[in-house]
């Protein structure tokens, strides 16, 4: 028997077995019988191949639907499916998607790098999960209306701890995995320090006397404060050299020295994971950006010339006002009786977390 010829609630679960949206269209587009057969059962198979591509999508569907019209901590009733919804769970799967793309690479790095390898299935799955319910957090309480001023209010606290307190323990220690990659990130792509830029500079061009020049930056800087701390993050030997060689149009600029920067840092782990891919792709030139901006990323003070710019309209919220995850998950840990260090040596072993040892 051909396989156009089977029955069609047979064909059915041929197509709800695919393992993404783009199998269940090229499976559809293959006859006109199979395109009839997608169109008759079209949400439930498009669903079906969405959980298998985004999963898990209630997950996925709480940061889709989100707003201010109700507490994120309550369950909301599961919408009807719709194509209009579909679309909005393959945007914010997306980019789940691309975090679990960039894990391995963040993940192994230096002499680590030769285990590096690809997730499986129950790592990405897991590594979305992680993914979705960081971005469920970021939009329910890194907003405007959660200051510095009370950040550590017992009330506020609790509040934030409602959220947390459904997920086991094992399922924050994944969170716990990703947001140290969204940490690596940032330190190392996104905004890197004043060691860092000079650290790379120095392994690039090693006879290079005079590593970090650029009286431009310092001019921009003295003109308006920048926008995190209200502290210089600007090399001190970023200001004022330039010289006739052959390293002279070379501009780097860091986000200031390891206290100045751990602050940024915590500040930008705010951003939602869609927000932190954005400026990943924008300071490694996968973004698709006008000349007069790509022109820009080729430079390390060009980089962070269009991330302050970002951030910046945003609003003045972000600044000194660091991300509250971590020390919400740690007062839920602790409630449990449990240790939340401990957890994280776990995660660091590779115990726990979205790798887990066998």
């Amino acid at each position: 028997m051909q396989f156009a010829d089977l029955a069609n609630e047979l064909l059915v679960h041929v197509f709800q077995s695919c393992s993404s949206i783009p199998d269940v269209l090229s499976l559809a587009s293959t006859c006109h019988h199979f395109h009839s057969v997608l169109a008759q059962h079209r949400l439930p198979i498009l669903f079906t191949a969405a959980e298998a591509q985004c999963g898990p999508i209630s997950d996925a569907i709480r940061v889709a639907t989100h707003n201010k019209s109700q507490p994120a901590h309550l369950p909301r009733p599961a919408p009807s499916q719709s194509l209009a919804l579909l679309k909005r769970l393959l945007d914010v799967g997306h980019v789940a998607n691309q975090w679990a793309a960039l894990y391995p690479s963040q993940k192994w790095r230096g002499d680590d790098s030769v285990s590096r390898r690809l997730l499986s299935s129950e790592e990405n799955y897991r590594l979305r999960r992680a993914c979705y319910r960081i971005w469920l957090y970021t939009l329910a309480f890194h907003t405007p209306l959660h200051t510095r001023y009370n950040r550590h209010l017992p009330q506020t606290v609790r509040t934030r701890a409602l959220l947390i307190r459904p997920w086991p323990s094992h399922q924050l220690a994944e969170i716990i995995d990703l947001h140290a990659i969204f940490r690596t990130v940032l330190e190392s792509h996104v905004c890197p320090s004043n060691g860092t830029v000079l650290r790379r500079h120095k392994r690039r061009f090693p006879d290079d006397p005079f590593p970090v020049f650029g009286t431009e930056s310092y001019a921009r800087f003295t003109q308006q404060q920048a926008h995190f701390h209200c502290t210089p993050h600007m090399s001190r030997m970023s200001i004022g050299k330039t010289h006739n060689t052959n390293y002279s149009n070379v501009l780097l600029e860091g986000w200031g020295d390891e206290i100045a920067h751990y602050y940024v840092v915590e500040d930008m782990l705010k951003l939602s994971p869609a927000k932190l891919m954005h400026l990943f792709e924008v300071v490694t030139g996968q973004a698709s950006l006008g000349a007069e901006f790509a022109a820009d990323t080729q430079t390390v003070s060009g980089s962070k010339r269009m991330v302050e710019s970002y951030v910046a309209g945003l609003g003045e919220w972000l600044e000194n006002n660091g991300e509250t995850m971590m020390e919400t998950m740690g007062f839920v840990i602790a409630e449990r009786g449990e240790d939340g260090t401990e957890l994280k040596e776990r995660v660091d072993e590779g115990w726990a977390g979205v790798i887990r040892r066998e």
